[in-house]
């Protein structure tokens, strides 16, 4: 397919657009400094121009405790700006895929969130990223919503790489160990997204690597052999501006059901993240 990607420049965008090449697609990844998605006639002239054959939906504000403090930001790049792309996909008869977040659920039900539960978003982000949502199922009938957790990957700030700059500066770390969910790399997600559009089937997807875990459990699996201690403490006692849900785990059975294969457990997607990132300091 001839696929346009929203926001290349970002961590997921950087992993993705090489994945689908790979694949065999014709890939025009479109960096935020090309396409500002709140922008509605850029949005309409650049798609028009590209004619793709399907829009992957990357680009996002994704400053989680920062939106607390600026909602408005927030809701125009997440809202207004997928609206606009789901506008214009519309007009174009052109499918869309809409990446989205476990922070659009509050975490209080203690099983796997499914596609179909209830969305109750308890944050700035995880709301915006609610509000995009519903702009794609309102505009479009062909869509795919992709809903992923605790995103790292090369190329990008995330809680992997914070956790091993702060190694090089301390040996004993805090970490929450009351929030659970299942961290997810990027190169991992590229490849499900990857399978899931060679489908064709629309809907809603929950899409993470395999397993459960939280935050404390997840460190000491990236300090392993650093000689850092990580200890556990509660939510409560390092407050954040934005509240996370507590529990995010995401159900996969109707992802694993569409693409005909099991995710790869998180503890093998971060070994070799972890490892393909020593290879490229030592080259």
């Amino acid at each position: 397919m001839k696929i346009l990607v929203t926001g290349a420049s970002g961590m997921l965008g950087k992993a993705l657009v090489p994945c689908l090449e790979s694949r065999g697609h014709s890939v025009r990844g479109m960096p935020r400094e090309q396409l500002d998605v709140t922008n509605y006639m850029q949005v309409n002239d650049l798609l028009r121009l590209e004619s793709p054959e399907l829009v992957i939906h990357s680009a996002a504000y994704t400053r989680v405790d920062q939106a607390e403090s600026e909602p408005d930001l927030a809701y125009l790049i997440n809202g207004y700006g997928t609206e606009n792309i789901s506008v214009v996909c519309n007009h174009l008869n052109v499918p869309m895929l809409y990446l989205s977040t476990d922070y659009v659920f509050d975490g209080e039900q203690d099983r796997p969130y499914q596609p179909w539960d209830t969305t109750r978003p308890l944050s700035v982000y995880g709301k915006s990223k609610l509000a995009g949502e519903r702009a794609v199922r309102h505009h479009l009938s062909r869509f795919y919503i992709v809903r992923t957790s605790w995103l790292y990957g090369p190329d990008g700030s995330n809680f992997v790489e914070t956790i091993l700059n702060m190694t090089a500066q301390r040996k004993q770390l805090r970490v929450v160990s009351d929030q659970w969910g299942t961290p997810t790399c990027t190169l991992t997600l590229s490849e499900t997204i990857a399978d899931l559009i060679a489908t064709g089937r629309w809907g809603v997807y929950h899409a993470t690597d395999g397993g459960v875990t939280n935050w404390w459990e997840f460190a000491r699996a990236i300090t392993e052999g650093k000689g850092v201690e990580v200890t556990p403490i509660a939510t409560k006692d390092m407050p954040r501006p934005a509240t996370r849900p507590k529990y995010s785990v995401l159900d996969k059975t109707t992802l694993v059901q569409t693409i005909a294969r099991e995710m790869v457990p998180w503890q093998e997607a971060l070994e070799s993240y972890l490892n393909l990132r020593l290879q490229e300091q030592l080259t």
